[in-house]
């Protein structure tokens, strides 16, 4: 509602710099101050910044990237939290390489490597893995309920889509990430998983100091 030109039209820059800016505040301090009233205090001084015509900057609020690191290492991103499938939508949508999907699609968390293999082979070294933020993304819901038990050899025809016996099609995930590693994987392994979650906290950092919500 603030950020318009003069004809009442959308300002875009501004706004995506106010969306980005915002995200990616709410999305750490939620980390590292849980709970909603603990918003309230750095919120409502960048809501009369935004009335009195003045950049959205949270400049007393700002992180230590050490810190958040530290809580992205220890945070237990179980699935019941709503900060886990936010944190994979942001992950998903981060890669420019990302369709917009439609807005009627039912999305679901999806474990990677399947929590049913780990119960029946204790394949990995480290049972939290299967929790990791590394081991999930965000499926389609349909996807999700065929490929859930499967191992990953087998996963890989459901998000690439395919043909049943009878001709009918079954569509594949429109979630580039997990497209290209069906494409491009055979296995998806524990190394997987902690490289992986490795990669999305750096990033998650990384957007935290391009949004300038770090200390210096």
């Amino acid at each position: 509602m603030k950020n318009k030109n003069e004809n009442g039209e959308l300002e875009e820059e501004e706004f995506y710099y106010f969306l980005n800016k915002i995200i990616a505040f709410i999305w750490a301090y939620a980390l590292v101050h849980p709970g909603v009233n603990a918003l309230r205090t750095p919120a409502y001084p960048e809501m009369i910044n935004i009335i009195d015509g003045f950049p959205v900057e949270f400049k007393d609020y700002k992180f230590d990237a050490e810190q958040v690191k530290n809580v992205l290492d220890n945070y237990s991103f179980t699935n019941g939290r709503p900060i886990t499938k936010s944190m994979l939508a942001w992950w998903a949508f981060h890669n420019e390489k990302q369709d917009l999907l439609k807005l009627d699609t039912q999305l679901q968390i999806e474990h990677i490597f399947p929590k049913k293999r780990q119960e029946n082979e204790k394949t990995l070294i480290d049972k939290n893995n299967i929790e990791s933020l590394g081991n999930k993304a965000l499926l389609e819901e349909n996807i999700n309920i065929r490929a859930s038990d499967y191992r990953f050899q087998d996963k890989k025809k459901y998000y690439q889509g395919f043909v049943t016996e009878s001709g009918k099609k079954k569509e594949g995930t429109k979630i580039y990430e997990l497209l290209s590693l069906a494409n491009n994987a055979d296995e998806f392994t524990e190394d997987d998983i902690i490289e992986r979650a490795k990669r999305m906290k750096e990033t998650f950092i990384k957007y935290l100091e391009e949004t300038d919500l770090l200390i210096n």
